[in-house]
């Protein structure tokens, strides 16, 4: 039997966004947040602001998030470890959770990453290999296309992948929405929904490095699908459960 796969994700994705992400198999699992992130809780939904996978059934979530959407999520069998609210919602506060995990390595700002996910890997998986970045916002800055492949605009971020031998993709920052701020990031617009099928929030046709992106995608194997014709638009990652 065929295992139902979610994804996790802002509770305002659109109508186009949720229903192509039903065609490709996946079913949304839409979270409130609370007004805890970003400068006027304009991140409040974002669930790369709010929970952290550790492993693929045991994830963090901020206590009051999950206790908001605890009905949605005890019925994904997962195991929830909730943990203190941030004490502040502006930034770098509110990064604790923030951070991009993938294969063997784990990219954070290990000052503001919440310390529960830094002692997890310590005592419990002493093969991650935790490269410490200037830039809080971790998870929003990197698309994550396989365990050892990342596309980024942030150039700390690029440059601490290529000294540890992660393959890495630079693109122009901006070319993404986000209301209330400048632009947003590649990360927070695209989540795997499979391992060789990377989805993004909006047209990648539309981004400058459009075809940068697809021939680093499709060089290792991965697809990329848009699911909307409209400007990407960072929503705060797409988790797979």
């Amino acid at each position: 039997m065929k295992r139902t796969r979610y994804i996790i994700c802002d509770y305002n994705i659109d109508e186009e966004i949720e229903q192509n992400l039903i065609k490709f198999g996946v079913t949304p699992i839409k979270l409130h947040g609370v007004d805890r992130f970003g400068e006027d809780n304009l991140l409040n939904c974002h669930p790369d602001m709010f929970c952290f996978k550790l492993e693929e059934n045991r994830w963090l979530f901020y206590d009051e998030v999950y206790k908001i959407n605890k009905n949605i999520l005890d019925k994904l069998s997962l195991e929830i470890i909730p943990i203190e609210n941030p004490i502040s919602c502006g930034y770098p506060f509110d990064v604790g959770l923030n951070a991009a995990k993938f294969g063997d390595y784990l990219i954070c700002n290990v000052r503001y990453t919440n310390e529960k996910v830094i002692r997890y890997f310590y005592e419990n998986n002493k093969n991650i290999k935790i490269i410490n970045v200037k830039q809080g916002y971790a998870k929003c800055s990197v698309c994550i296309v396989d365990e050892n492949s990342i596309i980024t605009s942030d150039v700390s971020i690029y440059k601490q992948a290529k000294q540890n031998n992660i393959n890495v993709l630079l693109i122009e920052p901006g070319h993404i929405d986000l209301n209330g701020y400048d632009y947003g990031f590649i990360g927070g617009c695209s989540g795997l929904i499979y391992l060789n099928k990377l989805a993004f929030t909006g047209n990648i046709d539309m981004h400058p490095n459009c075809g940068d992106i697809k021939k680093f995608c499709g060089g290792r194997g991965v697809e990329i699908v848009s699911l909307s014709e409209n400007k990407l638009y960072d929503y705060g990652s797409l988790f797979v459960v």
